[in-house]
């Protein structure tokens, strides 16, 4: 490795000459530099700018003498400054010709300065066509107006107001007096309409030290978007060695743009990353596709068994990935989001910005769509591709889904709506049940409103008619099964909630609200041991879960429900109407025993009537730079806490944050949520507590790093230490971390994976990206603010 580095690092830098960032759908603005300080001798233009024809624009010009020689010839001595639009020029002699209305001269001489809203020039000798705004001074200097750019050379012409040519010239986006790298040519031409810049024999050197030759470079110097090479990545982990990659850009149209990157990587092979984007005035959407032809580790593992048996049998690598929202015209969507990975290690292996391996499967799902004011119409096909072997045979497909909802608000006081299903469930497990079910659900509301309070009743019914095949009785789990099912339950619901207001006495300005709120529920029991579980879970039961209907997703299972749902919340605002504090608890109490069948799940097993659930949920904005936000749940059924998290955060500024962060959940509310046995066998409580921070150490470096500690397994989850290095002239980030990858079931014991990388970036050469938000994103727990 210490052979490679110095060839590696002098690849990225010279690649990095040809960055061009650019992006066809939410184009950043440009930043000039983060630092003032890099300004502090660059020329500005503060003068509003001045738009039209610059023949028609007056010259006005200021000199200690003159001398004319009527009608055409006028020589100016001694600090002459002449202003005509948006360019002033300064010199110690100004000799304006305008024989030729066509052709108007000016030759200056003697320490002159130009400048518009452009560029700032200065020379010792040059001339000027007032007609068209072309120039020639020798020899120059140059400096960009308003931002990092400078240079200089035996000549400069600046023509049709657009293009600086430079003849045996330089270029560099490093202040004065700091020269650390600078590009020099034969010719050089610096295209401001363009944002670009073109130099023939180019040298690129490292203060005096020539590392590069070309005999052309095209280099960025904006954010206007062009085809070219973007930013090379460089990184080293222990698993895959040297991964390397150079972007390519293609601007094929303003709303249609592509990306190939290839991507080395030392132990696996050589990968093309492909993605191509588009925006129209039907929708938007990103097309990608990503392709190894033999990855020889992956090989070497599966041989090896390194992650047991979790191996498909396919010698190439790839990932398909389709994102696509259409509007095809005032009533009807089109939406797609899929991808699909040629096996169960590439995420892990490969990383991609487009699925994450936390899931434990990727989605394909696709939906046609019609909506009015009184209907909502959606034809959906959803599919799973799962990780996990044991995942594999028992996530069931909706192939297709129909659903249906019908509003009528014109009843008076009344409000009506139906929403109706009809779905396919399939799945590859040989042994497990199928089944088509139709579902009607008709609901009449009645709301009654004013400023401070609201009561809501509903009543409805939902019917349900479930065709099974498949079904193996002789399977323990499927005995109770029946063919065809047809489920009836009525429901009723009322709803009130009461805002109270005070001004607080002891605080002044502040104004605290308590908002109580009651919800009584009532659905009947119905005995559903003779339906499969097809898309019904468990949902948490936060504060606002407390308040649902049912506390399982789907229609598989709908509990029977006799319970009311009580809370209270209390608000504090300031003077400025900005909540700076709240406080929620609540419970549910139950009046009869929910329940779905006489084999409920293991908390429904142990439940009977009154308190079952409470939760609490609290946000306390201590200042404008500090937020505390926490919830926990509590389950009498398990007579403990099932589920809690709490995240303080402190950001001064956008450069400055700390975030200190802990989750919990019982192993036992796990164990009934996912009732997966190839999960079950090394399910704890999880207990993780976490620091994530990023902070400037001086005006040049910045500390990012994160650090995850599983309290249960007294172990690492997830870690990572970075520096950045970033000035007015280039920057650099060397960042090193430890994450979780897989659980080895044999040890018993976790699996990490260790990266270390190192970018570097020119400032000035299009649009550096945000070096430190992207740190913050490493390993598997990225940063999620606590602001929103």
């Amino acid at each position: 490795m210490k052979k490679l580095a110095p060839s590696l690092i002098a690849i990225v830098i010279t690649i990095s000459l040809y960055n061009n960032s650019s992006y066809a759908i939410g184009l950043p603005k440009n930043s000039i530099s983060n630092n003032p300080q890099c300004l502090i001798d660059v020329p500005r233009f503060d003068r509003p700018l001045v738009n039209g024809d610059i023949n028609t624009l007056p010259v006005n010009v200021e000199a200690n003498q003159l001398k004319a020689f009527y009608p055409s010839i006028a020589i100016y001595n001694g600090e002459v400054l002449i202003e005509q639009g948006n360019r002033t020029v300064q010199a110690d002699k100004v000799t304006i010709d305008t024989q030729d209305n066509n052709n108007r001269i000016v030759k200056l001489e003697g320490d002159i300065t130009y400048q518009d809203n452009l560029i700032q020039m200065k020379g010792d000798v040059a001339s000027m066509n007032l007609n068209n705004n072309d120039a020639n001074m020798s020899p120059s200097q140059y400096q960009l107006v308003n931002r990092l750019g400078r240079g200089n050379a035996d000549q400069m012409k600046f023509e049709k107001n657009r293009y600086i040519i430079l003849k045996n010239g330089n270029y560099t986006s490093c202040p004065v007096n700091d020269s650390i790298w600078n590009i020099k040519g034969t010719t050089v031409i610096h295209d401001n309409e363009e944002q670009l810049l073109e130099v023939w024999n180019a040298i690129f050197s490292i203060g005096k030290v020539p590392v590069l030759y070309s005999p052309y470079l095209q280099l960025p110097t904006g954010d206007k978007r062009r085809s070219g090479l973007l930013m090379p990545n460089f990184s080293y982990d222990s698993i895959d060695g040297i991964d390397f990659s150079i972007p390519v850009y293609w601007n094929i149209a303003p709303n249609y743009d592509a990306t190939f990157t290839p991507r080395v990587l030392q132990k696996r092979g050589v990968q093309l990353q492909t993605e191509f984007r588009y925006l129209n005035e039907l929708g938007l959407g990103t097309l990608a596709f990503d392709w190894l032809q033999h990855d020889s580790k992956y090989s070497e593992d599966r041989n090896n068994h390194t992650n047991g048996n979790n191996y498909d049998n396919n010698s190439h690598r790839w990932l398909f990935h389709w994102k696509n929202e259409e509007l095809i015209n005032y009533n009807w969507r089109f939406y797609a989001d899929t991808t699909r990975v040629s096996d169960n290690q590439y995420l892990t292996n490969l990383n991609s910005k487009y699925a994450s391996q936390t899931a434990g499967y990727l989605t394909q799902f696709y939906k046609m769509a019609y909506n009015d004011e009184s209907w909502d119409i959606t034809l959906g096909y959803r599919h799973f591709q799962p990780f996990h072997s044991g995942l594999k045979n028992s996530l069931y497909q909706t192939e297709p889904q129909l659903d249906v909802s019908y509003y009528n608000n014109d009843l008076g006081p009344f409000k009506f709506r139906t929403f109706s299903q009809i779905s396919r469930f399939l799945t590859s497990g040989e042994n497990k049940p199928k089944a088509w079910r139709t579902h009607i659900e008709p609901t009449l509301n009645y709301t009654l409103t004013n400023s401070w309070s609201s009561l809501t009743s509903e009543v409805g019914f939902m019917a349900t008619h479930y065709n099974q095949d498949n079904i193996k009785k002789e399977i323990e789990q499927y005995k109770y099964l029946n063919k065809s099912v047809n489920r009836f339950l009525p429901k009723f619901s009322i709803d009130g909630k009461v805002i109270f207001e005070r001004d607080i006495p002891f605080i002044d300005g502040y104004t605290q609200t308590l908002e109580p709120r009651v919800k009584y529920i009532y659905i009947p029991y119905r005995n559903q041991s003779n339906i499969s579980n097809y898309d019904s879970t468990i949902l948490q039961s936060d504060y606002i879960g407390l308040f649902r209907d049912q506390p399982y997703s789907g229609l598989d299972r709908i509990a029977s429900t006799n319970k009311i749902s009580t809370g209270l919340t209390t608000r504090f605002y300031n003077e400025n109407k900005i909540e700076k504090f709240n406080l929620s608890i609540g419970q549910i109490t139950y009046f009869t025993k929910s329940k779905t069948s006489e084999h409920n799940n293991d908390l429904d097993e142990n439940s009977d009537t009154g308190s079952i659930t409470w939760a609490s949920d609290n946000f306390w904005r201590i200042s404008d730079d500090i937020i505390f936000r926490s919830g926990v749940q509590y389950d009498t059924r398990i007579d403990t806490i099932s589920l809690a998290n709490t995240i303080f955060e402190y950001r001064p500024s956008g450069d400055k944050l700390m975030q200190l962060s802990y989750r919990y959940a019982n192993r036992n509310y796990i164990g009934t949520v996912d009732k997966n046995p190839s999960y079950r066998g090394y399910k704890q409580d999880i207990s993780q507590a976490g620091i994530m921070t990023t902070w400037p150490l001086s005006q040049t470096v910045s500390a990012v790093g994160s650090y995850y500690y599983d309290v249960k397994l007294e172990q690492t989850t997830d870690s990572f230490v970075g520096l950045h290095y970033s000035d007015c002239c280039w920057g650099m980030t060397v960042q090193y971390g430890r994450k979780l990858t897989d659980w080895d079931n044999i040890s018993r014991k976790s699996k990490y994976e260790n990266k270390l990388s190192v970018n570097f970036e020119l400032k000035g050469l299009g649009n550096n990206r945000d070096t430190k938000a992207k740190m913050l994103n490493f390993g598997k727990l990225p940063y999620t603010t606590a602001f929103e």
